[in-house]
């Protein structure tokens, strides 16, 4: 490429210079040849070959001194491209510079490539230009830049730019000392020193443009003219680009501090222009940064020009603003900051340029403050004007201001109040507009956010330096391993901390803070003494400038980071152990974290707002009461409220109280107290608070109400914020030393107020009304007056913050030195605060549930201890909570209701602390068993004391809820760490059962506690193998004797003792008023005996049943005599209803241990007096007359006569004594007391197993009378018994009816006079239940059942016995006969049947069978005529009833065929058995006729009329005689026609001839007349009827059955002494035809139309012919 431009240029030198230059034209050839002559193998090669070749340059140089633009533009770039591509010979340089002079006044296009050839040549032939050669070049550029065209002068200054870059660059070069340049001395200060080459290039250069710049004469660069400003600008690069570089060189310091410094202080303190003023400030700060330390004496009156120009009057306000800017780069580099207070505040003599400079920022701060909107407060600027988006709005309201800052600033934002990165900021800083000739206008705000921001970079300088070195070695190397995470010391208020510091000698064994100021030995200790020492003086100002601005109006971007730096300057104050600054900057920052007011405010207190109160506690507030306490007194005061800026500062606070906590001692006030200050108005404001009447706004609301439109949503995340924060303080509070823990804890308790309980404003949680309150107020630091009132809100507040350090210092709690570790100041301060009742009710509960939570966390912590270490820790826990409750109660003062109800409430979380205490450690305790018990016991107004008095009542409890509470730690001692209960507690652990048993407040906790007695008692009995009570020298000990013997130092004797004395508490109890609690003790105690029957011994079981069995049942007696009008009637029946219920379980509890005893008991003659004693007992409980209560005797007796195996083993007094017993107490006639009414049933049940059991005892020595008894008491159980509801006796028998019947089975039947006993009662219950037909409507019972049992049970008596010698048969079937006639004859008029069989069907088959198997012993007795006679009577009543039937009666018509069956089965079978014996002479003709009239009877099919049956004093057939009117309705059959037919065959067969016997002749006899009645009406009625029925032919059934009967007496023949002779008329066989001729020739004449009638009739007629032998 060289090459070819070399040619191309060559070329054309030669075609412009032919005629014109010949000199040029040859050189040109010449040089063009030698270019061509050059081989061309790199680009490298050609240029050094070219090097080598002086002559090549001379075309170039002469067309550059022709100064023809033609010759000289093609000369230039011939050789500004050897200069660039290093082809220039050195020897050239000189008159390679003179054509460049030459040119520089050429065309445009030649003095750019002249300055584009000099940066190249300087770099290229460094080395060479030097001295003069060096002048040249930048005489050249000079020029270059004196021209007009700015094009050219601005190239050149770029270039002399590059040149003066480039020598100073090369002066940085080390001379190897071989060169023969000259050298020349120069000043130093107070010496010399020889320079020569670059060195001496750099002075001349550096001198010359300082000159230059100052408008004088240089000394080297003689033609050079330089404008200040670019000389200011090329000063400036030097020192940005080699403050290395001269601060190596002395002699360019000497040159900076002889020319420079002079001149910075001359264009500062003149009226300079603003872009001079801008590059001079630019230099300026480049001093300071980059070479303090060389000028420091220099730069001393600078910085304090500076500091002079802040004031007011001393400077513009873009000159002001500059110095602010300067100021601001400094205090970005907090190195440079400690510089020059070190070198200038921290020296002797010296100015306070730092301290100086803060108090300039005070005095700008407070200059106007209606500028930056200084007010009581902070607040956000006012709202953007109505040419600002809506997107700016919205991120001054967020906060968040990174897109406004290059916004430009309008008019109207110019002199806008307050400081906002919006209209206060500029685009670019002044000292940055260096184009800028005039400056810029300024917002009025813009130099106080200036100063704002040397404020926060000033102090997070000083942070950014300090903190690192409060971070232990230790913690250094193992940041990264340690889990346990601190939060860091600059933890900043806006984003959560990322690192973490340990500390050493904390209570958990971290690494606390270092003292920067102890590091004597650290490389940097002299800066961080500087720092300290900064800290240490420049606080007041700093504070005073910061305070300013904390009050003024800006946005949130500038209010975090000053709050921010004030937090790290506070930090690093109190971590150089700096107090004064320390507190001084918390105290501001406090006032700042709550709003100020300008009067006195009385705050309402709102429910539901947020509180920095942890979420648990405002839920424990909220449960505890929902009404508010305090209430606003003045409607016209504002009411405070916290906006995000307050929260912030209160967060920063909180930050600095857990950086610092080991270090602040009594300073924990100002944290807490101003904590405090923000809990109580973030709790009595906001919108669930009281709405405030309308009135015109304020300031204070406006700039409020501006805060507010940071968003409800950045208010939340700030309190959320302020919560967290908080929230780790207390848990930091776990890792402070035990001194600065117990500092913490006093200086929060000292928060606490206490008020008078008479005046008290009102009880915020249990008091519904409010009470007026004393007008006392307390001062905050915040300076927020509050009042008195609002002093519960603020205990609460300390008690919850208090809670919070106790649940996170548990561990801390666990150390046996109670000084050290706080606990005895928590608990002596808690359990004062609970006690007191000067103090309100929520207060005191607060403090309740903080000093519980502290006792129960330290009880149940898992932390490894050491025996005696977690018994000591256990036992100081109960003795406090034991001394809370005595706290409570005190005082004799009672105060007001509310104030009591709060010690109730107090009382009962204690007791739930314990049942919390003992759920953890109850099974290991040791130690503190009289506190527990004494706690339990701490529910009744007297003292519990072992071996109470069984007179003296049991003491009174405070409240149920107290009760319920004690309860359950008593249950848990009772059911799970009885094994844990010393000896020596056992007895009062009795006593205390025994009171909470009979305690009246709560009903359900006297029922468990009964229960508990028996976990008790298994524990006592566990151990002992047999009890015995030998030692006791009595068989009834006194309830003292078994107190005394519970204390023996034997352990069996001891535990028998206190096992017994159980029993008798039990006994005392079972005597309770209360029915539910004597009915649980019973049952327990009973369960108790049952449970130990078999370890006890027969003396022991006498004494307990003379000290405690029968006492129970006397004190039932003695308690149910209670006389009658002690207490209302109604009352009076409930009382005896209970102790009737008792009677009821202690009667079968004793029954049930007393037969368990008897195994026991044999041989011993201790029995008979314990029986006689029991069962005189069980003749008080029978004499009451109460079915219940006789029910539960006859029960007892029954088990216990079970127990006796037969007679002979038992007493024979014992048995007569429960046979007095049983027969004189019947409960058949006793009282149902009970309101449901259930009848005697049971009762009687019992009456008769009783019974059952006696009889198996004493039936082989029963005698007659005895049966008679129990045959009437059997009776009555049945007759008068009243079954339960629901329940019937039709289908099935009642249990008391079934076991009457077994009663009766059971009953010896040896001797004879005992079987008319026997039969006539069963024969009495087989008619029961027809006896009481007259009176059902007022019955319960039917005794169908029981009757149709009894049939049975007669059928196998008579069975049994009716053969027997000594027994009557005829008198017992005759007895047996007439009860079942009862059911036979009532066939379908009964309606209650049961079951099946009916009671008539029952009762003829059992007559039936008894007849059959009985009437050949009646033929064969030799009875007296007499009774042989009633028991025929008896025959033919069943036989009637058999036969006969009410059809209309039956309520089922479909079964009278099957009925009529059965009833035909039944008569032919008693028919086998009356036929033959009937016509004995020994019966009279009475019972034959009796027995064929019932034949007759019942042998009708169709009802005849009724002038047809002779009436009373007639002959049996003179109704034949008579005339009446037909009937021409149909007659319906009989139901039963074929009973009908087969009597009416009988009547045939009896009136037959047969043997002729007497017997047969009798029966004939008695038969005749109804046979000829009954065949008359049958042909009376068909004469009578036929006639008027025209040619309607007859009922079918009346014709079948006339036709039947003429067809049966023409076929019969009867009896010849059966009928008696017609007058005149002879007939053996036929006599009936003759006297029913009369009739039939009647007949025959209403048949005239009747063919089939008629010939019957005729064949009757010829059957008569035939008998006279016609």
């Amino acid at each position: 490429m060289t090459a070819q431009l070399l040619t191309s240029e060559l070329s054309t030198l030669v075609q412009e210079s032919k005629r014109k230059n010949p000199d040029l034209k040859a050189a040109a050839e010449k040089s063009l040849n030698d270019l061509k002559s050059l081989p061309r193998t790199s680009e490298a090669q050609i240029t050094a070959d070219l090097r080598y070749r002086p002559a090549f340059v001379k075309p170039f140089l002469i067309a550059c001194s022709t100064r023809n633009p033609k010759f000289a533009g093609s000369g230039i770039v011939g050789l500004q491209r050897l200069v660039v591509s290093n082809a220039l010979p050195k020897e050239s340089l000189t008159e390679v510079l003179q054509a460049f002079r030459e040119c520089s006044t050429l065309a445009l296009d030649i003095q750019l490539k002249v300055l584009q050839a000099l940066p190249s040549l300087l770099q290229n032939y460094a080395s060479s230009l030097t001295g003069e050669l060096f002048v040249n070049a930048f005489q050249v550029c000079f020029l270059l830049y004196s021209s007009k065209t700015a094009v050219v002068s601005n190239t050149a200054a770029a270039a002399l730019q590059q040149l003066v870059n480039s020598t100073f660059e090369k002066a940085a070069l080390k001379d190897d000392g071989t060169t023969d340049e000259p050298e020349l001395e120069v000043p130093i200060g107070d010496g010399t020193i020889w320079i020569h080459g670059a060195e001496l290039d750099a002075y001349h250069l550096l001198d010359d443009v300082c000159l230059l710049t100052d408008g004088q004469k240089p000394q080297v660069l003689l033609a050079a003219s330089l404008s200040q400003n670019f000389g200011l600008e090329l000063l400036e690069s030097v020192l940005v680009n080699h403050a290395d570089i001269i601060t190596a060189h002395p002699e360019l310091i000497h040159v900076l501090r002889q020319r420079l410094m002079p001149l910075i202080i001359k264009i500062l303190s003149e009226r300079a222009s603003f872009s001079i003023t801008v590059r001079t400030m630019r230099i300026l700060q480049l001093v300071l940064s980059r070479i303090l330390f060389a000028l420091a004496n220099d730069c001393e009156m600078a910085l304090s020009l500076l500091n002079h120009m802040l004031d007011a009057d001393a400077a513009v306000l873009w000159k002001r603003a500059l110095c602010l800017e300067v100021f601001r780069n400094i205090h970005a580099e907090p190195a440079l900051v400690r510089s020059i207070y070190a070198h200038y505040d921290q020296a002797d003599e010296k100015r306070n340029v730092v301290r100086d400079h803060l108090g300039s920022l005070v005095r700008l701060a407070s200059e106007k403050p209606a500028v930056i909107g200084l007010g009581q407060q902070s607040s956000i600027p006012s709202s953007l004007g109505p040419d600002d988006t809506s997107g700016e709005q919205a991120a001054v309201q967020a906060g968040g201001l990174v897109g406004s800052i290059g916004a430009s600033v309008t008019t109207a934002d110019i002199n806008r109040p307050g400081i906002s990165a919006q209209w206060s900021m500029i685009r670019t800083p002044c000292i940055e507009q260096l184009d800028k000739s005039e400056p810029p206008n300024l917002p009025a705000t813009y130099i106080y956010s200036l100063a704002l921001a040397c404020i926060t970079r000033f102090s997070e300088g000083l942070a950014r330096f300090l903190l690192p070195f409060t971070v232990p070695v230790e913690s250094r190397s193992k940041r990264k391993q340690s889990s346990a995470k601190e939060p860091e010391a600059s933890d900043s208020v806006d984003n959560p901390p990322s690192k973490t510091l340990q500390r050493n000698q904390s209570f958990r064994g971290r690494k606390m803070p270092v003292n920067p100021l102890s590091l004597k030995d650290h490389v940097l200790y002299s800066q961080i003494t500087t720092s300290g020492h900064m800290v240490e003086h420049c606080w007041p100002a700093l504070l005073a400038a910061s305070s300013t601005y904390l009050n003024a109006t800006m946005d949130s971007e500038n209010y975090h980071g000053l709050i921010r730096s004030f937090q790290k300057f506070t930090q690093i104050a109190g971590l150089l152990d700096l107090a004064t600054p320390r507190d001084a900057f918390l105290t501001t920052l406090g006032k700042h974290a709550v709003p100020a007011l300008n009067s006195t405010s009385i705050l309402p207190q709102a429910n539901g707002r947020d509180t920095l109160i942890n979420e648990d506690a405002a839920a424990s507030d909220h449960d505890l009461s929902a009404s508010p306490t305090i209430r606003p007194q003045s409607m016209d005061m504002a009411i405070p409220t916290m906006n995000t800026r307050h929260l912030l500062c209160l967060r920063a606070l909180l930050n600095l109280g857990i950086a610092l906590g080991p270090f602040l001692k009594k300073s924990w006030t100002i944290i807490l107290e101003t904590l405090l200050q923000a809990d109580l108005i973030l709790s009595f404001s906001g919108p669930t608070g009281r709405k405030q009447p309308k009135r015109a706004a304020s300031k204070a609301e406006s700039e409020a109400a501006a805060e507010k439109a940071d968003g409800s949503e950045d208010h939340g995340l700030e309190v959320t914020a302020a919560e967290t924060a908080a929230s780790r303080l207390l848990e930091n509070t776990a890792d402070l030393p035990s001194d600065a823990f117990l500092d913490f804890v006093r200086c929060l308790c000292s928060l606490l107020h206490i008020e008078d309980s008479l005046q008290e404003a009102k009880d915020g949680l249990l008091s519904p009304q409010p009470a007026a309150r004393k007008h006392q107020k307390m001062r905050s630091v915040s300076g927020i007056p509050v009042e008195g009132g609002a002093h519960g809100r603020s205990n609460g507040f300390v008690i919850d913050k208090l809670d919070d350090v106790i649940q996170t210092n548990v561990r801390r709690m666990l150390q046996p030195q109670i000084s050290e570790s706080g606990w005895g100041l928590i608990v002596e301060v808690l359990t004062d605060l609970l006690g007191s009742n000067r103090a309100h009710s929520d207060v005191r509960i607060k403090a309740a549930i903080a000093l519980n939570g502290l006792l129960v966390s330290v009880a149940v912590c898992e932390e490894s201890l050491s025996a005696m270490e977690r018994d000591a820790v256990w036992d100081r826990s109960l003795y406090a909570l034991l001394n809370e409750i005595s706290a409570l109660y005190k005082s004799h003062f009672r105060g007001t209701t509310s104030s009591r109800t709060c010690e109730v409430e107090i009382h009962r979380m204690a007791l739930e602390a314990l049942k919390s205490i003992l759920d953890h450690c109850g099974d290991s305790l040791v130690i503190g068993w009289k506190s527990v018990l004494a706690i339990i016991n701490s529910i009744f107004d007297d003292p519990v004391s072992a071996g109470h008095n069984e007179d003296k009542p049991a003491p009174r409890s405070k409240s149920p809820l107290l009760v319920r509470s004690a309860f359950g730690s008593l249950q848990l001692v009772c059911s799970d760490f009885l094994a844990s209960v010393p000896s020596s507690h056992l007895l009062s652990l009795l006593d205390t059962l025994y009171h909470y048993c009979a305690q009246e407040l709560d009903l359900n906790i006297s029922l468990t506690t009964a229960t508990l007695f028996r976990n008790v008692s298994d524990f006592l009995q566990h151990e002992s193998e047999r009890i015995s009570f030998e030692y006791l020298g009595s068989n009834r000990p006194s309830n003292q004797d078994l107190a005394r013997w519970a204390q023996a130092e034997d352990v069996k004797q001891s535990r028998t003792s206190m096992w017994l004395y159980l029993l008798h508490r039990m006994m005392l109890l079972s005597m309770d008023g209360r029915l539910e609690v004597r009915h649980s003790v019973l049952h327990t105690l009973f369960r108790i005996f049952d449970a130990s029957s078999d370890q006890l011994t027969a003396p022991a079981l006498q004494v307990c049943f003379n000290t405690v069995l029968l006492k129970i049942l006397e004190a039932n007696t003695v308690q149910y005599s209670i006389p009658e009008g002690s207490v209302e009637s109604e009352i009076q029946d409930n009382m005896a209803q209970g102790w009737n219920e008792t009677a009821i379980i202690e009667i079968e509890g004793v029954a049930n241990i007393f037969s368990q005893w008897l195994d026991t008991f044999k041989g011993n003659k201790g029995v008979a007096t314990m029986c006689e004693d029991l069962f005189e007992r069980y003749m008080w409980f029978l004499n009451r007359r109460v079915l219940s209560v006789s029910n539960a005797v006859f029960s007892a007796m029954s088990k216990m006569l079970t127990e006796i195996e037969n007679s002979q083993s038992a007493d024979k007094a014992l048995l007569m004594r429960a046979w007095q017993l049983w027969k004189g107490g019947n409960p058949a006639l006793h009282t149902d007391t009970s309101k449901r009414q259930n009848g005697n049933q049971d009762a009687l049940i019992a009456y008769l197993d009783c019974l059952r059991e006696l009889l198996r005892l004493i039936a082989q020595e029963l005698e007659a009378e005895q049966t008679r008894i129990i045959l009437k008491q059997l009776r009555a159980c049945i007759v008068d018994s009243t079954p339960t509801a629901y329940s019937a006796d039709l289908d099935r028998m009642t249990t008391v009816q079934a076991m009457v019947l077994e009663g009766i089975k059971s009953i010896p039947t040896n001797a004879p006079d005992i079987m008319p006993e026997l039969v006539g009662s069963i024969t009495g219950l087989v008619t029961l239940a027809y006896e009481q037909e007259s009176d059902q409507s007022g019955k319960k019972q039917t005794f169908v059942a029981i009757s149709k049992a009894a049939m049975g049970l007669l059928e196998a008596c008579v069975k049994g016995h009716i053969e027997r010698t000594d027994v009557h048969p005829i008198s017992l079937v005759s007895n047996a006969g007439n009860a079942l006639g009862v059911p036979i004859r009532l066939k379908y008029k009964w309606k209650r049947e049961g079951k099946e069989p009916p009671p008539w069907v029952k009762a003829t088959t059992t007559a039936v069978s008894i007849f059959e198997l009985c009437m050949p012993i009646i033929q064969s007795s030799q009875e007296a005529k007499p009774e042989r006679s009633n028991f025929w009577e008896t025959i033919i009543m069943i036989n009637d009833g058999i036969i006969a039937a009410d059809c209309g009666a039956c309520t089922n018509p479909a079964d009278i065929p099957k009925d009529q069956e059965f009833d035909i089965e039944s008569y032919l079978r008693m028919r086998k058995l009356v036929i033959p014996a009937l016509g004995s002479s020994l019966i009279p003709d009475t019972v034959r006729r009796k027995y064929t009239e019932s034949i007759f009877r019942n042998s009708i099919i169709h009802e005849p009329h009724p002038d047809d049956l002779a009436r009373p004093g007639q002959e049996l057939l003179e109704g034949l005689r008579s005339t009446h009117i037909g009937r021409v309705n149909d007659l319906p059959p009989s139901p039963r026609s074929k009973m009908c037919y087969l009597l009416l065959d009988d009547l045939f067969s009896l009136v037959a001839t047969h043997d002729g016997s007497p017997e047969q002749i009798r029966l004939a006899q008695a038969a005749a007349p109804y046979l000829i009645l009954r065949t008359g009406l049958t042909l009376k009625a068909y004469i009578m009827d036929h006639p008027l029925r025209g040619r309607m032919p007859q009922p079918w059934s009346q014709r079948k059955e006339m036709l039947y009967i003429l067809r049966k007496l023409v076929e019969l023949d009867s009896e010849p002494k059966a009928i008696p002779a017609a007058p005149r008329i002879t007939s053996e066989h036929k006599k009936h035809l003759h006297r029913l001729y009369p009739l039939v020739m009647k007949a025959l004449k209403a048949a005239w139309r009747d063919e089939e009638m008629g010939r019957a009739l005729q064949e009757f007629l010829d059957a008569v012919g035939d008998d006279f032998g016609i």
